[in-house]
């Protein structure tokens, strides 16, 4: 193979590594935040299946999953307070789809579209919500959220 061929494949393993390595300080960062590091058992598990990849998606994962958690637990009068987190998150994990997609040279296809405007919307009109309307819609917010994440983990398999 030509070094012109192998260019792309370098650029993109370069950026992994580094995604790996900011995931992984994000996770401490947020295991140290909740105190659950039981959550660092299934990082630890991924990283010895699937190596760096793995590693990358649980630490990202496990944060959103654990976000996702948190918004079930906390009653309407506190969900509110919740709202900058979840802006957080979120754009979070559609940041590293987009660049994963980039890194693969792959182009978003219409689903991810789709759904990457749905959460926008949602953390758009969030932003102005009372705690128990951000209660009512918080269900189709999460199965989004959660969709998001299983698009997510079906580019790390690629």
């Amino acid at each position: 193979m030509t070094t012109r061929l192998d260019l792309p494949r370098l650029a993109a393993f370069t950026l992994l590594l580094a995604a790996a390595a900011a995931c992984r300080s994000q996770e401490q960062k947020t295991v140290a935040e909740t105190g659950a590091a039981a959550r660092g058992a299934d990082t630890s598990r991924g990283a010895m299946a699937g190596g760096m990849q793995a590693m990358h998606q649980d630490t990202l994962a496990a944060k959103v999953e654990a976000h996702l958690r948190r918004l079930d637990t906390t009653n309407p009068d506190s969900l509110r307070a919740l709202v900058p987190v979840d802006r957080e998150v979120v754009t979070t994990l559609i940041a590293d789809c987009e660049q994963m997609m980039r890194a693969m040279k792959m182009e978003p296809p219409r689903k991810w579209r789709n759904a990457v405007q749905d959460l926008r919307q949602d953390l758009d009109r969030m932003a102005s919500m009372s705690g128990a309307q951000l209660r009512t819609v918080m269900p189709e917010h999460r199965t989004r959220i959660e969709g998001m994440l299983a698009m997510r983990r079906d580019m790390m398999r690629m």
